[in-house]
């Protein structure tokens, strides 16, 4: 078929994924996807519908090949302290990856769009309540075998854990320097161990 142009709609979103998560909803315009993907308008939004839905779908592939690829250990069944701190050793390995130096691309978007999509507000508040319950119930599991104080709160806990899982990415998206962000983390996690 003359003007056809084939390509594969994996790369393609891959590279959406990037662009939205450098550049946030509003700042990345159908051109910047267009060269940023080397598809044209009409393939774009023939494979995946209109600037918001390239957008959600860019967001659903962050979710299941970031989020929760970072979350795996947490989420084991006998996981406790050792993968929450190693929970924490990961995300400070990750904050020296230029790509991720961006922040976390669905706290960006909540902060980006939540007011004005309901979608992405809902989307954010169940990542919250699931990053929240895998802590706390390591947590939970790590106070049963001893490895944190007997006092600790495992629900409290979590929340801290989470808030300061939130609060790094949105210092590394501010260009915080990276030893303080790193600082700030250690320190929150002493709290809670």
């Amino acid at each position: 078929m003359p003007g056809h142009r084939e390509f594969d709609p994996e790369v393609a979103m891959e590279e959406a994924m990037g662009l939205f998560w450098k550049k946030g909803y509003h700042d990345t315009s159908v051109r910047d996807l267009v060269a940023g993907t080397g598809v044209s308008h009409a393939g774009l939004y023939g494979t995946f519908g209109n600037k918001g839905e390239v957008f959600s779908a860019a967001l659903k592939r962050y979710q299941e090949e970031v989020m929760h690829r970072l979350m795996a250990d947490l989420t084991v069944p006998d996981a406790s302290l050792p993968e929450v701190v190693g929970h924490f050793e990961q995300l400070f390995e990750l904050g020296n990856d230029p790509r991720f130096r961006e922040g976390c691309m669905l706290c960006n978007a909540a902060v980006d769009r939540g007011q004005e999509d309901p979608e992405i507000a809902a989307c954010m508040a169940k990542s919250l309540e699931e990053t929240s319950t895998a802590f706390r119930r390591a947590l939970t599991r790590a106070k049963e075998k001893g490895e944190v104080r007997a006092d600790l709160d495992p629900a409290a806990g979590a929340d801290v854990l989470t808030s300061t899982q939130m609060a790094m990415s949105l210092m590394l998206r501010a260009n915080v320097d990276f030893g303080r962000i790193m600082a700030f983390g250690r320190n929150a996690l002493a709290t809670v161990i």
